[in-house]
């Protein structure tokens, strides 16, 4: 069956796109205007953890930090805590899940981006999977140095779309700029 209104489908698609990219933008624009040369370090990535969150609309996203003044996490070293946000939309220190656990690791290890559209056909066991079925890692570059992970994960399958992943690496890229501000300033 052709379609009668073969524009209005092209047009549909472009009128999303044009919706992804302006969310995408004011994303950025709210990262870009946090106070980072006023701000600690715990609470600019607090703020940023709840524009992301609000913006990805996922069910959880989580920030991990190495440690001061180490490059990489030891092969079997405790990951220790990371800042996270879940549905209840306060950010927190808390204990990764398993499966975010698995990609900071591999993200940290690779330094580059991680994601799986469906967590379920990696063969982990149900008991790995605790919400996460779509979820995206991206490396945290602070002055090209490996700083830690951003995390961002969703309950449903194939839940982040093109423009999501652009928009957590750039969200990434553009937070490591912030903390690079946030540190300098509180060296001084």
């Amino acid at each position: 069956m052709s379609n009668k209104y073969p524009f209005s489908d092209i047009i549909l698609n472009l009128s999303d796109n044009f919706d992804d990219l302006l969310e995408s933008l004011s994303t950025l624009q709210r990262l870009g205007e946090l106070p980072a040369h006023r701000l600690t370090e715990q609470v600019l990535l607090e703020n940023a953890l709840e524009i992301l969150h609000h913006s990805i609309k996922a069910t959880r996203c989580c920030i991990y930090t190495l440690p001061p003044q180490e490059l990489t996490l030891l092969e079997n070293a405790p990951l220790g805590s990371v800042l996270a946000i879940d549905c209840e939309g306060i950010p927190k220190q808390c204990n990764a899940t398993r499966i975010e656990d698995m990609f900071i690791r591999t993200t940290l290890e690779k330094g580059t981006m991680q994601d799986c559209d469906d967590c379920t056909t990696l063969d982990l066991g149900s008991d790995l999977l605790e919400n996460e079925t779509s979820i995206i890692s991206v490396p945290l570059m602070v002055t090209e140095q490996l700083c830690g992970v951003i995390t961002t994960s969703h309950s449903g399958r194939q839940h982040f779309n093109a423009w999501g992943y652009r928009l957590v690496e750039l969200f990434s890229t553009f937070l490591g700029q912030q903390l690079a501000l946030c540190r300098c300033q509180n060296q001084a």
